[in-house]
């Protein structure tokens, strides 16, 4: 059997550079997509399973370009694709929407995942995977979909917006033995996850005749994660270590994974509660303790369980 190969976007940093080094170091030809410049200084650099890539998935031309240089190196098939380039911005909050935002976070979570589906279906039609069927997808979403996130609702639209492809995508393939899942990661301690730098874009994102207002009434990421202490992130490779043994050496693909602290309880939470119910977990999470607790606000709605 030849060795099996993957394309992984976003591979400089974080869950994708976690993702390279397990697969490189467990028998897998690695194409790592990166965006601008070579990344020396992952842990995986010049690693002789490993081919690093240019691939910033806003540009149509280079995703294209990618595709072309895999197919070359592989003879025009791929047995596994790891959509997980993305980006957060905040997108303000909704009543004054940075539209920009709005723009920016579907070009890169939404259409730049779909510009390198589109390129690489081709050879994933013609792939092999290792434990059956033709070539498979992973798609790298977002544990937040699963929640109602203030002040970033830009991130978490455009996130949901590709889950909802990504189900399409696991329907339209599967009569052609490409299987597809939805990979939701919770919280991972990555460069995209700086929960300090995310906070600080938050505030800035929102109108300054309004920021005030806000911050008096709800908490930043960073504020959330200093209160909810019990709730540590997983560290890249170990969140790998567990994508690698509970999907990608899989028979078959669920349609959807949730891995990472806290998201096993999301689904159930989801089945169980109330749409108001959960609206108030979330505002308990988000809103300022004096907000929340004070009978002076008016809002029983928070009360209510």
């Amino acid at each position: 059997m030849s060795t099996p190969s993957v394309f992984i976007t976003g591979a400089a940093t974080g869950i994708g550079a976690g993702l390279v080094s397990k697969l490189a170091n467990s028998g897998w030809q690695v194409f790592a997509g990166y965006r601008s410049s070579p990344p020396e200084s992952a842990s995986w650099y010049k690693h002789p399973a490993v081919r690093p890539i240019q691939c910033d998935i806003a540009s149509t031309e280079l995703v294209h370009k990618a595709a072309n240089l895999i197919a070359q190196a592989t003879g025009n098939r791929l047995d596994l694709l790891i959509n997980n380039a993305g980006c957060f911005t905040s997108g303000g909050v909704v009543e004054a929407a940075d539209l920009n935002a709005y723009l920016q976070a579907m070009d890169i979570n939404l259409y730049g995942p779909l510009r390198v589906i589109r390129a690489c279906m081709p050879l994933l039609r013609h792939g092999h995977y290792p434990a059956g069927g033709k070539g498979r997808v992973i798609n790298v979403a977002s544990s937040s979909t699963l929640m109602t996130f203030p002040m970033a609702a830009a991130y978490t639209v455009s996130k949901q917006a590709f889950k909802t492809a990504s189900a399409h995508l696991r329907l339209e393939m599967a009569p052609f033995e490409v299987q597809v899942t939805t990979l939701d990661p919770g919280s991972i301690a990555t460069p995209m996850t700086d929960n300090e730098h995310k906070g600080a874009e938050q505030w800035q994102a929102i109108p300054e005749s309004l920021r005030s207002q806000y911050r008096h009434k709800f908490i930043d990421a960073d504020e959330l994660m200093k209160r909810n202490t019990r709730v540590s992130a997983y560290t890249p490779e170990y969140f790998t270590e567990i994508v690698y043994r509970k999907i990608i050496t899989k028979k078959r693909f669920r349609p959807l994974y949730l891995i990472g602290p806290g998201t096993a309880a999301m689904p159930l939470l989801q089945r169980l509660i109330s749409l108001q119910g959960q609206e108030n977990i979330w505002a308990r999470l988000f809103r300022r303790e004096h907000d929340i607790f004070s009978p002076s606000t008016g809002d029983q709605s928070i009360l209510e369980r």
